[in-house]
């Protein structure tokens, strides 16, 4: 099977794709691990907070640092912009919105932060980017900036968590290291938080009861105000261009399926169940869309191999497998005909295939796969499938 899907596989861009995304979301991920982290420090004091920033901070301040994060982020944000607009259907699972509606609102609530925090000591190198400093603004001159703060804090993490989830959960080693990792993931965000609130606390009492800290704090944001003007145009002219490039993405996503409507394609399954759909949808959006349960437990992204299909008749309509699929389904005990629902795309006409593990098909059937493997094959006779039709096609849209 791996000799012969090779021969006919695709370039390996898709693969390099979302093994940017994957390394650059890890990368980000990391960052604002040690940024909650540091920020949970509010638990014991102030001036913890600060002395631990030193440490925990210290990988992001450097010049490499900050340049790999940037980099990352830009990667991150483009590639995810990029499968926005490459996506041909609205069969979207829970995740997939809640990725999507995250991952488009972490940029511009991260924007503002960062300039804050790093781009104002570039216009006023006097200025003291401390948390004490940043975290008493917060909580005594700008608290709907502390309010931002948590909700940035909620965002991030959140999209962060799934997607590490996602990627690790598929992974054989995930039943050994689940009892760590799962309640990791809760705790960084509320540890987080609490530290933030209890870090506020300690400010304004400070700032009741210190003339001299709250003169240092109005001297701070005096300085803020200096370079305040050149921020917020910066801030303006970043965030516009920035939601400019996501009505592109949403609008090439329309594109892509309004041009698919007039090209109408079926798919017949083992049994009598029959679904019609567009030209270029994958095996598995067509059956989604209309109804067929199918399993997917990676939501389509070709890592999991659980919606694999038979093809019993009319492969070549559809198209070649990609990088992805072949490493995939080389993990796996398959034959020639056996293809990746979400990667197998109908170009035209009409395809038969029978699916090969049950839609109620769990978590394990990725992790331990051959725990899995159907006793028997599926038929490859075509004397219980639907004969083909030459009538026109009625699509069925989402």
């Amino acid at each position: 099977m791996v000799s012969s899907v090779k021969q006919r596989g695709t370039s390996s861009l898709d693969l390099w794709i979302r093994s940017a995304r994957l390394f650059s979301g890890l990368f980000l991920s990391l960052f604002v691990l040690t940024h909650l982290a540091n920020l949970a420090l509010g638990l014991v004091s102030l001036e913890a907070i600060d002395a631990w920033r030193g440490i925990l901070m210290a990988p992001w301040r450097s010049g490499t640092g900050s340049l790999l994060l940037a980099l990352a982020a830009f990667i991150h944000a483009s590639i995810g912009l990029y499968t926005i607009s490459k996506r041909r259907s609205l069969t979207l699972s829970r995740v997939d919105v809640v990725q999507i509606i995250l991952g488009v609102l972490t940029p511009p609530l991260l924007i503002t932060h960062v300039l804050t925090l790093r781009v104002t000591s570039l216009f006023v190198p006097e200025f003291d980017a401390s948390y004490a400093v940043i975290l008493s603004v917060y909580w005594s001159l700008a608290p709907a900036y502390a309010f931002q703060q948590l909700f940035v804090v909620m965002i991030v993490w959140v999209h962060a968590a799934i997607g590490f989830y996602s990627w690790i959960a598929l992974r054989p080693v995930w039943p050994r290291i689940r009892n760590i990792v799962l309640p990791i993931l809760f705790l960084v965000p509320i540890l987080a938080l609490l530290g933030f609130v209890e870090a506020g606390k300690e400010v304004l009492y400070r700032l009741e009861n210190d003339a001299a800290w709250l003169d240092h704090i109005r001297a701070a944001q005096h300085l803020y105000s200096q370079a305040a003007p050149t921020l917020n145009a910066i801030n303006t002219n970043v965030v516009a261009s920035y939601w400019i490039l996501v009505s592109i993405a949403f609008l090439s996503w329309a594109v892509r399926i309004y041009v698919g409507r007039s090209r109408p394609v079926r798919v017949f399954y083992e049994g009598d169940a029959t679904a019609t759909g567009r030209s270029g949808l994958s095996l598995l959006e067509i059956s989604l869309t209309s109804g067929i349960p199918h399993a997917h437990i990676c939501q389509g992204r070709g890592r999991c191999g659980t919606c694999r299909v038979d093809i019993l008749r009319g492969g070549q309509n559809l198209t070649p497998p990609t990088d992805q699929e072949i490493k995939t389904l080389s993990q796996l005990h398959v034959t020639d005909t056996t293809r990746l629902a979400c990667q197998a795309r109908l170009l035209q006409g009409e395809v038969a295939i029978a699916r090969i593990l049950p839609a109620y098909a769990d978590i394990s059937a990725a992790q331990t796969p051959e725990e899995w493997e159907p006793k028997d094959s599926p038929s490859k006779t075509d004397d219980t499938l639907p004969a083909p039709v030459s009538s026109p096609l009625q699509e069925v849209t989402p």
